[in-house]
């Protein structure tokens, strides 16, 4: 009888085998948010980075060198692109610029990048309604390939 009665009165050990599995599910779940938030903020960081450099090269006259980023086509001469990004350009002159937004339409390949250019530094606030008007929208296409940037097509 004396074998019996302590296993009556001793209680069982306790486990914390739940409370450890809640835990490191707990982890996970907030690794996969925090890691789909970054990766959906950073998606497209160097597309990003190559339109800032483009704009920057655009911004301090060196026209050549975003030229070279440029890659419209054969008949798109260096001409044509200072007609359109030069001091008396389309868009120019730019002196400062604001990357609006980036996405990637299904199936292709590469990003659209709009970018709101302006001619005024700093970039005018939405409340400065005499220069904000002059400010222009650019679509660019980021080509993931190569970084190489063009206009945006029209269909997207």
């Amino acid at each position: 009888m004396a074998s019996s009665l302590p296993s009556l009165f001793k209680p069982e050990p306790i486990s914390n085998r739940g409370k450890y599995f809640k835990f490191a599910t707990l982890i996970v779940v907030v690794c996969l948010i925090l890691g789909g938030t970054f990766w959906f903020l950073f998606r497209f960081h160097s597309e990003e980075e190559t339109v800032r450099t483009f704009m920057e090269n655009v911004i301090n006259g060196r026209y050549e060198q975003a030229y070279h980023m440029w890659k419209a086509g054969a008949s798109y001469q260096y001409s044509d692109f200072l007609q359109d990004w030069g001091t008396s350009g389309y868009y120019g002159p730019v002196r400062s610029f604001r990357i609006v937004t980036a996405h990637e339409p299904p199936g292709a390949s590469g990003v659209i990048v709009v970018v709101d250019v302006s001619p005024y530094v700093p970039f005018p606030s939405e409340s400065d309604y005499e220069k904000a008007r002059q400010t222009k929208e650019a679509r660019l296409w980021v080509q993931f390939s190569d970084q190489s940037i063009s206009d945006a097509p029209k269909f997207f």
